[in-house]
C-alpha cells in the first residue's frame, strides 16, 4: 500500500495504445530558463564570375537559449543551414558559406516593445568603421 506523496509508486495511466506518467506533467526544477540572444553571423557569398568582387553578409539572428554556450551553437547550426549554391540569370555558380560567429549576446530587454535595444557594441575607430560600412561609405553593393 502506498501513501500520498510517494514519488517512486507514481504509475501511469493506461489509454489504450499508449500511457501517461503524471510526471510528465510536472514542471522541471532542473531546467534553467531560456532567454534570447542575438547572434551576429558573418555570411560569405562567392561567384564563379571573376568580375564579381567578394560579397559578405553581417546577419543578426535572434536564438533562445539557457545559456551562452547553447547559443552560440544553435547560432553556429543556423549559419551553416544557410549554405546553398546556386546558378544565377548569367548560369554562373553563387555560393553562400557560413564563415564566422562574430558574437553572442543576450538581449537585455526581451519585452521586444517599440524601441527595444536587441544589440549594441562599442568601437573607438570611427573611421574604420565607416570605411568598412558600405552604405556609410556611399558604395554600391
Amino acid at each position: 500500500m502506498t501513501t500520498p506523496g510517494d514519488d517512486e509508486q507514481v504509475g501511469s495511466i493506461d489509454i489504450g495504445s499508449g500511457s501517461i506518467d503524471p510526471r510528465d506533467f510536472q514542471p522541471s526544477t532542473t531546467s534553467a530558463k531560456a532567454e534570447f540572444y542575438v547572434a551576429l553571423m558573418l555570411i560569405e557569398i562567392s561567384s564563379e564570375s571573376a568580375a564579381e568582387p567578394q560579397l559578405y553578409e553581417e546577419s543578426f539572428v535572434l536564438v533562445k537559449a539557457e545559456s551562452d554556450e547553447e547559443a552560440k551553437e544553435k547560432a553556429v547550426d543556423y549559419g551553416k543551414q544557410q549554405a546553398a549554391s546556386y546558378h544565377n540569370e548569367d548560369g554562373e555558380l553563387i555560393t553562400w558559406k557560413f564563415k564566422e560567429l562574430i558574437e553572442v549576446k543576450q538581449v537585455e530587454d526581451a519585452t521586444f516593445d517599440d524601441g527595444s535595444e536587441l544589440y549594441s557594441r562599442f568601437f573607438r575607430n570611427y573611421s574604420a568603421y565607416r570605411s568598412f560600412e558600405p552604405l556609410l561609405s556611399g558604395e554600391e553593393i
